[in-house]
This record gives C-alpha cells, structure tokens and sequence, in this order.
C-alpha cells in the first residue's frame, strides 16, 4: 500500500503560557505561533538518513496552485541547522513544497490553517524528510494535448508545456516531481482561453515514473442490464509498455488488472469495476505498485493448454461463496474416448467432485456430479458414483460462452448469459481441488468467486441472473 504524505494541521487547542515559554528558545522546530498579522510556521527539512538539509527552497503555495498563472505565496531556505520559518500567514488551505539545492530530492506536505481567536497558539508541526524526485510520462492523446497547451499537477510548483517535439513524441515528461498522490491537474489550451482541472489518482513514489499511457480504454454496459449491479467482472484488451499497469477513471478512481497468461497477443486483462450501470465508461492506463490485484479474480487463462492442471495453494473454497468457471468453447475434431473431458475436479483430496465432458449426444456438453464413496485401502484410488447430469447442446460447430457455478450443494449453469439449468443436489461441495483440463482447448477460461448466495426466493437470485447476463455481453 502506498504511504500518503500528507499532514494536516489546524488551530485545534490553545496551550498555557508556560509552554510557549519553552519554545522560545532557539530550537523552534515543530511551533505554529498565532502573531498580530497572522501565523507563523517553523519546521526542519531532513534528508533521507535524517540528516538537517542547508539551503533547501521551501515554498508555501496554495492547495488551488496552478504554477502556470502564480507565484509561491512566500519562499524562504533553511539555515544551516535545516529550520525554515515564515511569517504573518492567514488562515486558509495550503502545501509546502520544499526541494533540495540541486533538486534531487523533494517532500510536499499539505497545511490547514483555521482561524484562532485567542492570544497565543501553540500546534506540533511535523518534520520535513526529503526523498527522491518522481516524473511523469504523459501520453499526449490521454488528454488530446497539442503544441502550445500546458498541463500543471494542482497544487504544486510542477507544470509542462507542450511544444512541437513532444507532440511528435506522442509524450511529454515532467521531472522533479515530490513523491506524493495528487488527484487534480490544471489543463491550459493554447494561450489559455480554456482552462478545465481532472480528477486524476496519480501516486508517485520516490525515484520512479509514472507513465500514464497513450489512449483511452472504453468499457460500453448496454441497455441489457437493467439494475445496477455491483463488483462486475470486465475483459479488456490494449498493448501497452507500462509496468504495474492499471486503469484509471475520469474520475480519478484506479481499477486493478489481472492479466491473461497464456496470452500470445500479450493484451488480455480482467478488471473489477466496484459498481457497474448501463453507460460508457473511459480509462486511461498508468501504472502503480500500490494497486492489489483483484480477489475476485483467481485465474485466467487466455487459452488452455492439453493435460494443463489449475493448483491454488489451498484449495478452491465453495463453501459460503460462489465459485465461478466460465470459458468460450467450439467443438473441435477430438473424437477419443480419453478426449471426452474438457474439465475434471475428481480428486483423492475432494468427497464432492464433478467432471465438464462431451455428452453421448455429439452436439451436447454435459456437466456431470459425483460422490466419492470409497478409497482403497492404501487411500491411493478414489471412487466417484455419478449422483446427476446436466446436459446443454453447445457442442454444434458454433463457438459458446459456457458457465457454471457452484455453492455448498447448489448449481447454476449458464450458456450464452441465459440459465440452462439451476438445481439442488444432495451432496455438498465443502472445496474444489485441483483443476484438471482435458486435450480440447478452451478460450478464456476464468476462475473467480462471488460473494452473494444463490436462492430463488431472494433478491441476490436475480441480482445473479442479471449479472451473468452483463457479464457474457461484456465477454463478447
């Protein structure tokens, strides 16, 4: 997770003169004092080992700062024992941004200063620790940027002009950059008649770029779902060169990415959108290393490969939530009894098992569930009776998107995003072992599990319903 650096101080409490007694002396450090004209902030600015930096530029600027159009409010530099002081500040929403000499290294740290009435004011202000720069790589068409705009990170001292050879780069790099998460940016066109502030969630860690790439990715929900629904799983597809890539909303919201393996085109991701409604939705990629992979998401595989065994370091718990299979599958020339299976959870570890194989009919695919009744005496050979079948004819030539799932001893499979079959049996999955694959290959095989549970007679049944179907629309 990432560390925000961000400290917030205000006129919150007003201590007795002995206290400020004590602080008069030359080691102010750590003081906001409340003077006739104003309050006035002391700190220290230390380097990475702790160390008091000499001749840092300390800057105090407004939350709103667009470097392009103003100036610091007030600057000052640090002595040789790294204290910094500035005079007479009203009350009002500001960031400090200090840099070493040779801007290098930099700390950004907000400030609220509220107004205080009484006498005297006394408030514990944090020390300044400087850390490497951050830069920004900046795909100009993410913003449709052109030779003469200029884009400035709110807030602070950093703003980039475009000219002609970053246009015909297609980037734009911003240096020097404190390592911080900023969540506005100030564009300017031109000569400045159109300026218009985005909410971004650019996080910016020390010594490292961020690259926020070329384009933008649209997600289209269309009039098929009909409610709103929650944590919907989304396939999306782009080339890009970033590492730790992750999307980012016009909003500034950053959804994680898991990627397809087995890819051969190498652009395959899935992400987690937290609530999802008929619209279009636009991102624009960066990267972040703060960002954890969605839970929701276990595996996915762009194809399959023959004899391939899907092992989870534990194994894959049904119970109380909703384990999720789905794939694209065509009926291909395998005709060999040993070719029959296609998915297969019949293992020694499992009591409740079942088996996704080519039916007697050659048009069907059927889902077969077993019980295991027995082992051998040395606990080496399973025995599995078949208990019930579900059959769906997705086997004709034509290419299908096939699910199912599975809770406690509940199923439901879905073909095409419409309910082929939902059913009860008596056996009850506690966990799901080690996958299995047969020789057929499967496209877009996704494990993942979902939270709400399967009935009828609630809510979540169709809220489910509604979200299998939202789901297959968006696999297409």
């Amino acid at each position: 997770m990432m560390q925000l650096k961000i400290l917030k101080f205000a006129g919150i409490a007003a201590f007795a003169s002995s206290f400020f007694t004590s602080c008069s002396d030359e080691n102010h450090a750590g003081v906001l004092t409340e003077t006739e004209s104003g309050t006035t902030i002391a700190s220290i600015v230390r380097d990475e080992n702790g160390n008091p930096v000499t001749s840092a530029n300390v800057s105090l600027i407004s939350a709103t700062h667009v470097a392009a159009r103003m100036a610091p409010i007030k600057t000052t530099t640090t002595d040789n024992e790294g204290k910094f002081t500035l005079d007479s500040i009203s009350a009002g929403e500001y960031a400090l941004q200090i840099s070493n000499t040779e801007h290098t290294q930099s700390a950004y740290l907000t400030l609220s200063i509220e107004d205080n009435k009484s006498n005297l004011q006394a408030l514990s202000v944090p020390e300044a620790k400087l850390e490497k720069n951050a830069s920004l790589a900046l795909g100009l068409s993410s913003y449709e940027l052109s030779s003469g705009d200029t884009l400035c990170i709110t807030g602070t001292l950093n703003c980039i002009g475009v000219g002609d050879t970053d246009v015909d780069a297609g980037i734009v790099t911003i240096n020097e950059i404190p390592p911080m998460e900023f969540t506005k940016i100030t564009l300017i066109r031109g000569a400045g008649r159109d300026t218009s502030t985005r909410d971004v969630k650019w996080d910016f860690v020390p010594g490292e770029k961020l690259e926020i790439e070329t384009g933008t990715i649209t997600v289209k929900v269309t009039k098929e779902t009909t409610m709103t629904l929650d944590s919907m799983i989304v396939p999306v597809k782009f080339k890009t060169n970033v590492k730790n890539p992750v999307l980012v909303s016009d909003k500034g919201d950053t959804l994680a990415l898991y990627k397809f393996e087995n890819d051969q085109s190498d652009s395959k991701y899935l992400t987690v959108i937290p609530s999802i409604d008929v619209g279009t939705y636009k991102y624009t990629v960066s990267s972040s290393n703060s960002v954890v992979q969605p839970t929701l998401i276990k595996k996915a595989y762009a194809e399959t490969t023959p004899g391939m065994t899907i092992v989870n370091n534990q194994s894959w718990k049904a119970f109380g939530s909703i384990l999720g299979i789905s794939f694209w599958v065509t009926k291909d020339n395998l005709t060999s009894a040993s070719d029959s299976i296609y998915v297969d959870t019949r293992q020694k570890e499992s009591d409740v098992a079942f088996s996704i194989k080519a039916g007697h009919k050659s048009d069907e695919l059927c889902a077969e569930f077993y019980k295991r009744d027995s082992t051998g005496s040395d606990d080496t050979i399973s025995y599995y009776t078949r208990k019930d079948t579900s059959c769906q004819k997705v086997l004709d030539g034509k290419r299908h998107h096939y699910s199912i799932f599975i809770q406690n001893h509940h199923v439901v499979i879905v073909v095409d995003g419409r309910l082929a079959d939902n059913k009860d049996f008596s056996d009850q999955f506690q966990s799901i072992p080690p996958i299995a694959l047969g020789n057929h290959k499967l496209e877009d095989l996704v494990i993942y599990t979902l939270g709400d549970s399967i009935t009828q007679s609630s809510k979540s049944w169709e809220r489910l319903l509604a979200w299998l179907s939202a789901f297959y629309m968006l696999q297409k």
